[in-house]
């Protein structure tokens, strides 16, 4: 039978994937599991990839109106179905699914940390580091001891499975090295991609600095089309990075083939709430966390959406409330 799992492209969606794996799926590991890498904007299209009558997990994927439809019209083919999420955003939609599959869901730091509460899992040491890493990743502070370990790992597969965030074949290779219990920041394939993906950050984020325009408490930039694709996996990355170098919230806009997404970060913790405001206004769907969210617009004119995302700023950023800690991960 097998079973297909799912999950974000990210840092924290493929810890997630090999913790549910090794203690849940581990006798079907490697040849039964189908692994599909997918990310927030599509994934109602890739949960059709699930391999008919095996088990389907859905794993730190923000729901929303497309994805919990799509789960609930194929929850038929699956003798079991489970979602563990853990983004603000999904809360309104945990309802709509709860006939069709076990969801596992809170507003935990990241997914696998989420796994580990929720089960009690007892974690190993190598385990534990990967749940911290994951927490990292998802914009929590590093833990507080002069061991590098987390950050090195950190590092080593953020920028790497930004490089090319839907290589499904770099996801399983990065699987079976920590189902191996392998130190990831000193494999070479981790390492050449890693290198490879600081390069490109490095122009990318020159690129961001020069076509940007300053209000005050926040950074906004735009990419058109041939330089989105150039850059497409590294985006957030760089966003993050400006939002820290510059401290500020930073809204990076983009345009795609058939879409345009704004990416927000913010240290100050406004990004959901900006990104709610702005999806509001014009249209779209939003989700992700209080550090880091996005906005998924229809095909529009990259000038056009600036301009209005212009008009919209100052009086948004005006009002904006910082959520108190705990109100939104």
């Amino acid at each position: 039978m097998g079973a297909t799992v799912v999950f974000h492209g990210d840092c924290d969606g493929v810890i997630a994937t090999y913790l549910y794996i090794k203690k849940f799926l581990r006798d079907l590991y490697p040849s039964h599991i189908n692994l599909v890498v997918t990310h927030p904007w599509r994934a109602h299209v890739d949960l059709q990839k699930a391999q008919p009558g095996s088990e389907l997990i859905v794993l730190d994927i923000a729901l929303n109106d497309r994805i919990s439809s799509a789960i609930a019209s194929i929850s038929t083919r699956h003798p079991k179905v489970v979602v563990v999420d853990h983004h603000a955003t999904s809360e309104p939609f945990v309802g709509r699914i709860q006939n069709y599959a076990r969801v596992i869901y809170s507003k935990s730091t990241s997914t696998p940390r989420l796994l580990a509460q929720y089960f009690s899992m007892p974690l190993n040491p190598y385990e534990s580091l990967l749940v911290d890493v994951a927490d990292v990743c998802e914009g929590e502070a590093p833990p507080s001891t002069d061991d590098r370990s987390a950050l090195e790992v950190v590092d080593s597969i953020r920028m790497s499975v930004a490089f090319n965030p839907g290589d499904v074949e770099f996801m399983r290779h990065l699987i079976d090295l920590m189902m191996k219990t392998k130190n990831i920041h000193q494999d070479e394939v981790v390492r050449t991609r890693a290198r490879r993906a600081k390069l490109l950050l490095s122009g990318l984020l020159r690129v961001i600095s020069e076509d940007s325009v300053d209000f005050g408490r926040l950074k906004l930039s735009f990419l058109s089309l041939p330089v989105s694709r150039a850059f497409a996996g590294l985006i957030g990355v760089a966003a993050t990075e400006l939002s820290k170098a510059y401290r500020k919230t930073v809204v990076l806009v983009r345009e795609e083939q058939d879409k345009v997404v704004i990416t927000v970060r913010s240290a100050e913790r406004w990004a959901l709430e900006l990104s709610k405001a702005i999806s509001e206004s014009l249209g779209g769907v939003y989700g992700g966390h209080a550090e880091a969210s996005s906005i998924t617009l229809g095909k529009e004119p990259l000038e056009v959406v600036v301009g209005k995302l212009i008009k919209l700023i100052e009086p948004l950023i005006t009002n904006l409330r910082a959520p108190k800690l705990g109100e939104l991960k």
